[in-house]
């Protein structure tokens, strides 16, 4: 009888492959995780490269509203991604704020750069606007990770309504004008957005129940973007 405790070579191979092995994606966030300055330069670029992105993605329709103009995924998905990303939910706030304010100076750098007739103070009400919303929006994102599936709709839903109001709105005005005042690139990109965030909520009840959240969500979102809209206006003293 071999009393020797030690295993041996086979049984030690076996019970390696009962390992369980970490996702590649789940690596990348671990090692995020770890390194929080690089996890912040991370949402730095990817808000700098979509603010300027929202820059082409404006100019390609003749007119539109103020500063978001036709689109607004730019704004909303990146936050909510990086905190899609992160592993802790405070993590994920800051690093959403901080993304959402570099898409505002990408804006804000391109324009400068392209036009130098652009009002500077309506950008400070984005800026007030983007550190609460972003972090909002990169809480949303790593609550979307969540096991309950109420929270992962709700998570999911309250992005999706802030761009099918601008979704429902640049369709209308495309139905109406075709081409002339609303390229049909933007509209391409929103629902491009907008199915990469119920791509993220696991589960078709979850899906579907996100749906119904920012069909619900839409109708405040609205009056609540109006709202954004004029105080950024009365900002620019260009009434």
């Amino acid at each position: 009888m071999n009393t020797d405790p030690t295993p041996s070579p086979r049984s030690g191979q076996a019970g390696g492959e009962n390992r369980p092995r970490k996702e590649p994606l789940s690596v990348i966030r671990d090692f995020l995780d770890r390194h929080l300055g690089l996890f912040l330069a991370l949402s730095v670029g990817t808000g700098l490269i979509c603010g300027v992105l929202a820059v082409f993605v404006d100019g390609l329709s003749s007119e539109g509203l103020p500063f978001l103009e036709w689109s607004v995924g730019l704004y909303v998905t990146p936050p909510f991604l990086i905190g899609w990303t992160a592993v802790r939910s405070r993590a994920a706030a800051i690093a959403g704020s901080v993304t959402y304010l570099s898409a505002v100076l990408g804006h804000v750098a391109t324009t400068h750069l392209a036009a130098g007739d652009y009002g500077m103070r309506e950008y400070w009400v984005w800026v007030l606007v983007g550190s609460a919303t972003g972090a909002l929006l990169g809480f949303l994102g790593n609550r979307s990770r969540s096991r309950a599936t109420g929270v992962r709709a709700f998570a999911v839903g309250f992005p999706l309504g802030l761009i099918s109001v601008f979704l429902w709105m640049s369709a209308r005005a495309y139905a109406r004008f075709g081409g002339e005042e609303v390229h049909l690139g933007v509209l391409l990109l929103e629902g491009v957005l907008a199915l990469l965030l119920l791509a993220l909520c696991r589960g078709w009840a979850a899906r579907s129940a996100a749906l119904v959240w920012a069909a619900v969500l839409s109708v405040p979102f609205a009056f609540g973007m109006l709202s954004v809209f004029s105080l950024a206006w009365f900002a620019s003293g260009d009434y």
